[in-house]
Parts: C-alpha cells; structure tokens; sequence
C-alpha cells in the first residue's frame, strides 16, 4: 500500500516537472517583448519608452545581425502593441529573424525627427544593441496615419541610415531630394481618404520627377484605413529589400552596388503590370508607369497581363 502511493507520488511529481519544463521552454521560444527608456528635452517626451520585439529565432551567437523594422503606429501610439506585433508584423519578423521597433512618442512634433525624435530612436537602438546583435542603420521602416508621417521623414532626415520605407495613409511628406534615390520607397492610401489621397499623389509626382523611383498605389473605395492588401503588398516589399541587401546584417555594408532593375512595369490607371519588355509596357504613360523590381512585389501590387 505504502508503495503505490509512493509511486503515484513519485509519478504525479516526474508529470508535473515535465509540464513545468515543457511550459519553461515554451516561453522561452516565444517572442519577447521589452522596452528601454530615453530622455529627451521635448516637453512632453522627458522620458520615453522605445518598445522591441526579439524574433522568436533569434540567437545571442548568431553570425549575422539581425535587421531593423521600425513601425510607427497611429498618432501618439504607445509603440507596444506595434512592437507586440501589431497588424501581424510579428509573423513577419519571425520569418525574417528581425527586430521590431516601435516608440512611443507623443506631441512636440515627434515626426519632425531634427529637432529631437531622431536622436531619441537612435539612442533607443544603441541601447538595445548592448544586449542584442541588431543592425542599427539600413534600417527598414514602416508607418500608417500620423505614423507615415514618421516613416518617410526619418529616412529623408539620414538616408545613410535607411534601406527603404513605406508610408500608408500620410498627410505629411518630406520635400523630395536627390539623396534619397538609393532610398526605395513605398506610398499606398486609400481613394476615399480624400485629403490624404491627394498629398500622396502629389508627392509621388514630385519625386518622380527628382529621378527617384517610388512605387506608388492606391486602394479603391478605402477611407482612413489599413487594407489587407495594402499590408500584404508593404511586406513583399520590405522582404525584398530586406533580402536583396542581406550583406547589410555582415558587418561589412552592402555588396549590391549595381542599378537596380525594373523586370516589371506597372500601369497605374488600369492597375495591370507587364515584363519591362513588353510594347503594351512601353506605351505606358510616363506618370502613371510604376517600376517594379521583383514579381513578388509586382503580384502583391496589381494583376499580370
């Protein structure tokens, strides 16, 4: 009698150790969401909490540095439910071994990264690269609304610093520069977002006409939203260029010094792409061509022909 007990005992304890150790590994392996605190003299951004994701695949030893993908959500977001993952960035940093980071700047003009938000971001990296092997420039960055704002004049602030951006839904951009041309970018917004609609469009005009590519486009019957496929076609985008510049994460930039090719043309009125060399793509008027770099890029923006 003793011993039954004693091994129902003894099994009931080895039961409970493996769940305990099964439930340890578990929560080691998901993703970790922290944050690192930076001052600064704005007014209502003494202190400020910059938020991060670790990708669920990242290791202390791993060879190359993981990259950067700095989200910048609606106005005054707090930056930890984008960091979290929000608007399911998380499967797509998991996938591409990247950090998310999102801040959580409030009023004083934190898009105006000149006068105090830039060097806040910066510092929040170089803070997080003490525990972490992230890369701190060619950073991606992606933003929607007041955010978009942020993630077109951060990049136009130090184009040293940033490998390509996408700005949905934005009524703030930066004046269009020639240093920006090694800098792709991504615009998308919704037709029924009227005002926003607009600006964007001008923009993209504007920079075109500074001999800087961007791809532009734009999502029927959308207000101030984020469409799926706006998302979908932001991700194709950044994974590209995340991938086709992967010597960045070495150490030792970029290897990729060659002009970039367009394989496809897209025709912006009708929402269709070709191959480069098609005449139907040739015929395509100069301000409503959009240069596509990849198929995937093409097929998440539009419909082969």
């Amino acid at each position: 009698m003793f011993q039954h007990v004693f091994r129902h005992a003894a099994a009931a304890a080895l039961g409970a150790g493996a769940m305990l150790l099964c439930t340890t590994l578990d929560a080691a392996s998901l993703p970790q969401v922290s944050s690192v605190v930076v001052k600064t003299r704005a007014p209502q951004n003494e202190l400020v909490a910059v938020w991060y994701r670790v990708p669920k695949n990242y290791h202390p030893r791993q060879k190359q540095m993981s990259r950067v993908l700095v989200l910048f959500g609606g106005r005054n977001n707090s930056g930890k439910s984008m960091a979290a993952g929000g608007l399911g960035w998380g499967k797509w940093a998991d996938e591409n071994n990247a950090f998310l980071v999102s801040p959580g700047f409030k009023n004083d003009n934190y898009w105006e990264p000149e006068e105090w938000s830039g060097r806040a971001l910066l510092n929040a990296l170089q803070k997080i690269k003490k525990n972490y092997n992230i890369c701190t420039d060619k950073l991606l960055f992606y933003g929607f609304s007041a955010g978009s704002q942020c993630s077109n004049l951060f990049p136009a602030w130090r184009p040293q610093l940033a490998r390509a951006w996408v700005s949905h839904a934005c009524g703030v951009f930066h004046e269009p520069t020639a240093g920006m041309r090694s800098v792709p970018g991504l615009v998308t917004c919704g037709d029924a977002d009227a005002q926003r609609y607009v600006i964007s469009r001008n923009f993209v005009e504007k920079y075109r006409k500074k001999g800087c590519n961007i791809i532009w486009r734009s999502f029927p019957n959308h207000p101030h939203d984020v469409p799926p496929d706006s998302l979908r076609l932001a991700r194709e985008f950044l994974t590209y260029y995340h991938k086709i510049y992967s010597s960045d994460l070495t150490g030792r930039g970029s290897r990729r010094n060659t002009p970039p090719v367009y394989p496809y043309i897209g025709d912006d009125q009708e929402g269709v792409f070709y191959p480069a060399n098609s005449p139907k793509a040739k015929n395509i008027l100069p301000e409503d061509r959009v240069l596509l770099p990849a198929l995937t890029i093409a097929r998440a923006w539009g419909v082969p022909e």
